[in-house]
């Protein structure tokens, strides 16, 4: 809570006959806030002025935070933050409140019938002998640019200036206005949890270099985790389509970042203070998956390769449960952590919901759908269920990807014809028949839920460890250090995603 220990002086409205900033006096005034506001001076003639610069000593400054999720910070009416925006590649500073009911009625400029609607409502809630009516919830934000003028100074409504943004904001927190007012500012909003300052992270080097973008390996020193590394991952600023594939970043953050789960990939936060944002995400030096299988899995035994299949199950169990499509299930996005255990990535295409319909083009991984993705273009639980189908496959195949070989449009084909590929004759029988009978199923009917295929998979094992007592464990092929490099995303495997049309499908409507 800000508190005012000494506000001096009066904010000048501007007029045409005395700009508000100008006096012929050189005294200067101080308007003490508390210290995170620091002094605020008060002078004529603003020779410079460093908005963005004095925003970001603030702890309520957000850096380039979306507007969407400004949006979500802000609960109440009066809550308010600080925030950048790109604007003609100049650095802008918005001033995001959260507005009561009353407040939003006039910004948005509706009738006097739906404002005399809503006194009305007060007048009855009163009779009821009900609590005083207070607005507190905000039911809408507004997002104000703060402007600046050559000796004038700065300001939210181009009418009341001030000589630098402290100054600005010391105004509409403290200072008591008459009437009622288009916007509050009560409660600035700190950087939350898994929010990340620039200072907070070094990048010690690149784990990964793709077409799109980059990984970096990052020591971290932020308060709220213990671990002291973090995988970053920011888009190419080079590219004409950064904006574009910055946007999806941020979407895969925002998916990911509530999953909690020892085998789902563990989003720590963004860092939003420079352009293009980064993305931070748990490091798991063992790599991906697909790389991993190449390397060893034909020195593994039937039991420790199982034990994979049953992490990868266990997290894809749990996105499913949560009520989430991954829609991008394989091997490649799979990551191994020091103990070998398997955790699920890649939620660039996903999305919470339990049915998806694709609409426009879209680059998806067309080897890895199933038929009811060409059919119907259609994204339901069963659909993932099919893709995991493939990593079993990909597992005991040495991580050889589907329909090798073969173009998308030819592996296409092999999915409409009902054509799945088979599982290397060293798998156990059982799961060889329980994957081309049930996961690769051409009928989403037949496809089990993943809960039962955790069971199978947890069932198989026991089987196993009384064959292959010697087998148990997961130690015999430890994660060596030197493996980092494979680390997720695989911008490697960037030509597996083709775009699936719909084509004219809305003339049917």
């Amino acid at each position: 809570m800000f508190l005012v220990k000494m506000i001096t002086g009066r904010m000048s409205r501007k007029s045409p006959d005395s700009p508000p900033t100008t006096t012929n006096e050189e005294t200067e005034e101080y308007v003490n806030v508390h210290e995170e506001l620091g002094s605020i001076r008060k002078k004529a003639g603003l020779e410079e002025l460093e908005i963005p610069f004095q925003a970001r000593k603030l702890p309520f400054c957000h850096g380039y935070l979306p507007a969407l999720e400004a949006n979500h910070l802000l609960i109440r009416s009066g809550d308010f933050l600080i925030r950048f925006l790109e604007d003609n590649n100049k650095v802008r500073v918005v001033v995001s409140v959260g507005l009561t009911s009353t407040q939003s009625y006039k910004y948005r400029e509706l009738e006097e019938e739906g404002r005399e609607q809503e006194e009305k409502w007060k007048a009855e809630r009163a009779r009821e002998g009900g609590e005083p009516f207070r607005e507190t919830i905000a039911v809408n934000v507004r997002h104000m640019m703060v402007e600046e003028e050559d000796k004038l100074g700065c300001t939210i409504d181009e009418e009341t200036f001030f000589p630098c943004l402290y100054s600005l904001l010391a105004y509409y927190m403290f200072v008591k206005r008459e009437g009622p007012q288009d916007f509050n500012l009560r409660n600035p909003i700190n950087r939350q949890y898994g929010s990340f300052r620039l200072t907070e992270i070094n990048i010690v080097r690149i784990l990964n270099n793709g077409a799109y973008g980059q990984v970096a390996l990052a020591d971290i020193t932020h308060p709220a985790f213990e671990q002291d590394k973090a995988a970053v991952k920011t888009v190419k600023q080079d590219l004409p389509e950064w904006r574009e594939l910055e946007e999806k970043l941020i979407k895969e953050g925002r998916v990911s970042t509530p999953l909690d789960n020892d085998n789902v990939l563990r989003t720590l936060g963004f860092c939003y203070d420079t352009k293009p944002v980064q993305l931070l995400f748990e490091y798991c030096p063992g790599g991906a998956l697909s790389k991993f299988l190449v390397a060893k899995s034909e020195k593994m035994s039937n039991l420790a390769l199982a034990r994979l299949c049953l992490d990868a199950a266990r997290g894809l169990d749990y996105i499913h449960e949560v009520g989430f499509l991954h829609r991008d299930v394989s091997a490649r996005n799979c990551l191994l952590d020091e103990n070998g255990t398997v955790k699920i990535a890649g939620f660039g295409l996903s999305i919470k919901t339990c049915y998806y319909e694709v609409w426009h083009p879209e680059k998806l991984p067309i080897r890895y759908l199933a038929p009811e993705c060409f059919n119907d273009f259609q994204f339901i639980a069963e659909t993932d269920v099919y893709a995991f189908g493939h990593i079993l496959c990909e597992v005991f195949n040495q991580g050889q990807l589907p329909y090798a070989g073969m173009s998308g449009e030819q592996a296409r084909t092999e999915i409409l014809a009902g054509k799945a590929p088979s599982m290397h004759g060293r798998a156990p029988e059982a799961l060889r028949l329980y994957v081309g009978g049930r996961l690769l199923a051409y009928h989403t009917v037949y496809r089990p839920p993943m809960h039962q295929v955790v069971h199978f998979l947890e069932t198989l094992i026991s089987c196993l460890e009384k064959h292959e007592p010697e087998e148990e464990g997961k130690d015999e092929f430890p994660m060596e250090a030197d493996n980092d490099e494979a680390m997720q995303p695989n911008q490697a495997t960037e030509d597996v995603y083709e775009l699936l049309d719909p084509g004219n499908r809305f003339d049917i409507y």
